[in-house]
C-alpha cells in the first residue's frame, strides 16, 4: 500500500525536483544547456541534477507519463567548446573536476589539441560533462522519450512557445551569460572529424548540420 501510495503523491525525492510537482513538469537538465536559467526561472535550490530521462522513469513512471518532459539541446561542437572551457576553470572546484582541469592541461595545448589527444569513447563515458545529449532523451531503440525539445540557438522564442502552451513564466532569465561569449575556435579538420564520429547520433537525432570546417560565428547564436 506504501508503495503505491508513493508512486501517486508528489514527494520530491531524486531525481524529481518540488517544481516539477507544482507545475507537472520533467525538465531533463542535459549539461552546458542554459539549464541553470530554467532551474532559475522556476526558484528552485536543490542544485544541479543532470538526471537522464530513464532515470525519472525509473524513479517514478506514473508522474513519468502525467508531466509533460522538456530539455534542451545545442549544437553539439559548441555545447563541447563550453564544457572543455568550463573544465579548465576548474569546474565547481571539487577534487573530480581539478584533476581532469590538470589532465587536460597536460595532455593538450588548446581546444584541437584536447578533441585530437584527449577526447575519445572512453573519455565521454567518464566524464558526464561531454556525454552525447541522445543519452538523456533516447532510449535503446532510438525513440524520443521526452516531449518538448527546445534549441539553445533560438531558446527565446522556443521557450515562449513552450511557456505559452504550458502555463509556466514566459521570461527565461539569462543565467552563465558570459559563457557563451566566446566563439568556437578554429580546430583541424581531423579534430572536426573526430566530433562528429564521437557525436554522431547527436547530430543525426538533433539535426544539426555537420559542416565541411568550424564555422565559428554560426556556432554561437543563443537565445537565452
Amino acid at each position: 500500500m506504501f508503495k503505491r501510495l508513493k508512486k501517486i503523491i508528489p514527494f520530491s525525492y531524486y531525481p524529481y525536483k518540488a517544481f516539477m510537482h507544482k507545475h507537472k513538469c520533467i525538465f531533463v537538465h542535459i549539461p552546458k544547456n542554459a539549464g541553470s536559467s530554467v532551474l532559475t526561472l522556476f526558484y528552485d535550490q536543490g542544485g544541479r541534477k543532470h538526471a537522464k530521462w530513464y532515470e525519472f522513469y525509473e524513479s517514478n513512471d506514473y508522474f513519468f507519463r502525467r508531466y509533460h518532459k522538456f530539455a534542451i539541446v545545442r549544437e553539439p561542437l559548441a555545447r563541447l567548446y563550453s564544457a572543455y572551457r568550463y573544465c579548465l576553470k576548474g569546474g565547481n572546484q571539487q577534487s573530480d573536476d581539478l584533476a581532469l582541469r590538470e589532465i587536460i592541461l597536460a595532455n593538450s595545448n588548446g581546444f584541437s589539441d584536447f578533441i585530437e589527444f584527449v577526447l575519445d569513447a572512453d573519455f565521454l563515458m567518464l566524464q558526464l560533462l561531454f556525454q552525447p545529449q541522445y543519452l538523456y532523451l533516447y532510449d535503446r531503440q532510438l525513440i524520443c522519450k521526452i516531449d518538448t525539445v527546445l534549441r539553445y540557438e533560438t531558446l527565446h522564442k522556443d521557450w515562449q512557445a513552450l511557456a505559452a502552451s504550458q502555463g509556466y513564466p514566459m521570461e527565461l532569465p539569462k543565467v552563465n551569460a558570459a559563457a557563451v561569449e566566446s566563439p568556437v575556435p578554429k580546430i583541424s579538420p581531423r579534430a572536426l572529424a573526430k566530433v562528429y564520429s564521437l557525436y554522431r547520433l547527436d547530430y543525426q537525432l538533433l539535426a544539426y548540420p555537420q559542416k565541411s570546417e568550424c564555422s565559428c560565428d554560426s556556432l554561437e547564436q543563443p537565445g537565452a
